[in-house]
């Protein structure tokens, strides 16, 4: 698997290797067009997104749902989420600082294909949970409904309106080729100095052999011995 935001260096890799190339969507975002999610297709068949692009917060409180991930999945794109994190503080608060209850939310409600964690044990938990493999799953594998704090908030109590997340449109994915390779020179010099512009060691020698009065080894035979 090769992940980058940079659309050009998933399609070098597209056409000299085989791995899984996943596209990161480094920024928080409301929605994405249709055309867009037609060009991620020509470069990589995953996407990762931020958990605010799935579930939007404000204040640590879920205010609703995109369809990112939906979308991205109508298209046959695989669709990766981060960051998970065992931590309370990185969680939002409907998720009554559960970890699990977080995941799990994210994959029975929203139908994500993965996490992205610093703490796999906890997925992997999550993942062995008998409870996935049930026809009806009990009460408490219920997801988190979104918004669902703010509902029964009273109104002096609800954090301030927040602007609605950019949308992900082609300009953002886009970008310019990559610059050309400059090949390295073939030029290795005049045999007394490198290509790097360090004396050689032929040179070396020579300008010992000067300052101590003993026969230069090029003006020798065998094993720097004077000529005869």
């Amino acid at each position: 698997m090769i992940r980058s935001s940079d659309s050009v260096v998933l399609s070098k890799f597209k056409s000299s290797s085989n791995y899984e190339l996943v596209y990161l969507v480094d920024k928080d975002v409301g929605d994405i067009l249709n055309s867009t999610i037609s060009e991620i297709k020509n470069f990589a068949s995953s996407v990762i997104v931020s958990k605010k692009s799935v579930f939007p917060t404000a204040m640590a409180f879920l205010t609703g749902e995109t369809n990112v991930v939906p979308k991205l999945q109508a298209f046959n794109l695989s669709v990766y989420v981060q960051f998970f994190r065992n931590e309370f503080i990185s969680q939002a608060w409907d998720f009554l600082s559960d970890s699990y209850v977080e995941i799990n939310t994210y994959f029975t409600y929203m139908g994500i294909n993965g996490v992205i964690t610093d703490y796999p044990a906890t997925a992997a938990r999550f993942k062995r949970n008998r409870c996935l493999g049930y026809k009806t799953l009990p009460p408490y594998m219920s997801p988190v409904q979104p918004g669902g704090l703010l509902a029964v908030m009273s109104h002096q109590d609800l954090p301030p309106a927040k602007a609605p997340n950019p949308i992900l449109t082609d300009e953002s994915v886009i970008q310019p080729p990559l610059p050309p390779v400059r090949l390295p020179s073939t030029d290795t010099g005049n045999g007394l100095t490198a290509s790097n512009g360090q004396p050689t060691l032929v040179a070396s020698l020579q300008a010992i052999t000067q300052k101590r009065g003993l026969p230069s080894a090029h003006h020798g035979s065998g094993c720097g011995l004077p000529s005869t």
